[in-house]
């Protein structure tokens, strides 16, 4: 078995998902490797800014835990189109995701952890205990949804003729993504999870404020739970200083956690 497998597994609406599985060279124990799945940001993929997340997975790999990291339908490698996206529809994919990765071989269903950054981290927090995941890692991550809607409408362009299209980037951003998300509460779900989280947020976050961090740090229900605030940092952690300490400190808290 390869150390890293390109993959694919259907979503709750037929649509395939594709992303890439991690698994550590060294033998696995009698139940197998613990596991960890990442959830990547609005306009993301399955290896995110400077390829965060596949230097994540690899140094997970390296510290004996696996991984999976996946397109988020209509991202990515992935089946469907961006102007479908909705954080519902995104949330709906990390539960097919989790339900996939908990049935592979030498995965320990039991011993799951999830990242998720940016919008991504609205969703590892609206899925963590709805999976029974053991512990949790927050990067950068959207705790007040309407501060999403706010800045798409601010950021945005209206398509003529779009009928309520917008445009982000050269992204088709649908009405349905605007109306709804305000429908999803991150700090709730996140109050109903008991197991070990770590929240890391960049100093200097130029999309989200350091306000949804401590929103977060605050509503997390575990009595384990830590704020790390990286200190001159943007929203994607961008340098190699940077990285480095968010990829150390993530792998360190699975390492203790979930190993």
């Amino acid at each position: 078995m390869r150390s890293e497998s390109l993959v694919e597994f259907p979503n709750r609406s037929g649509k395939w998902l594709r992303g890439m599985i991690h698994r550590p060279t060294r033998a696995r124990g009698r139940k197998g490797f613990p596991g960890v799945i990442l959830f990547h940001g609005f306009t993301g993929d399955r290896m995110e800014s400077h390829w965060l997340f596949v230097k994540c997975s690899r140094a997970l790999a390296r510290a004996g835990i696996a991984s999976l990291r996946f397109d988020f339908s209509g991202s990515g490698e992935s089946e469907g189109e961006f102007r479908r996206v909705t954080l519902q529809g995104e949330i709906s994919d990390a539960l097919a995701a989790v339900e996939y990765f908990r049935r592979q071989t030498g995965i320990d269903r039991e011993r799951l952890g999830l990242i998720g950054l940016s919008m991504g981290g609205a969703v590892a927090a609206s899925v963590a205990a709805r999976t029974e995941a053991k512990a949790l890692v927050l990067w950068a991550a959207l705790a007040h949804t309407r501060q999403l809607r706010e800045l798409a409408e601010t950021t945005t362009t209206m398509i003529p003729g779009g009928k309520g299209l917008r445009e982000y980037k050269a992204h088709v951003v649908s009405p349905a993504f605007l109306k709804n998300i305000e429908k999803i509460d991150p700090l709730k779900s996140i109050a109903q999870f008991k197991q070990p989280t770590l929240i890391i947020h960049p100093e200097k976050d130029e999309i989200l404020p350091v306000v949804h961090a401590q929103d977060f740090f605050r509503a997390a229900g575990s009595e384990v739970k830590q704020q790390i605030i990286v200190p001159g940092s943007d929203h994607t952690f961008t340098s190699l200083q940077w990285e480095s300490e968010v990829i150390g400190l993530t792998v360190d808290w699975f390492r203790k956690y979930i190993l």
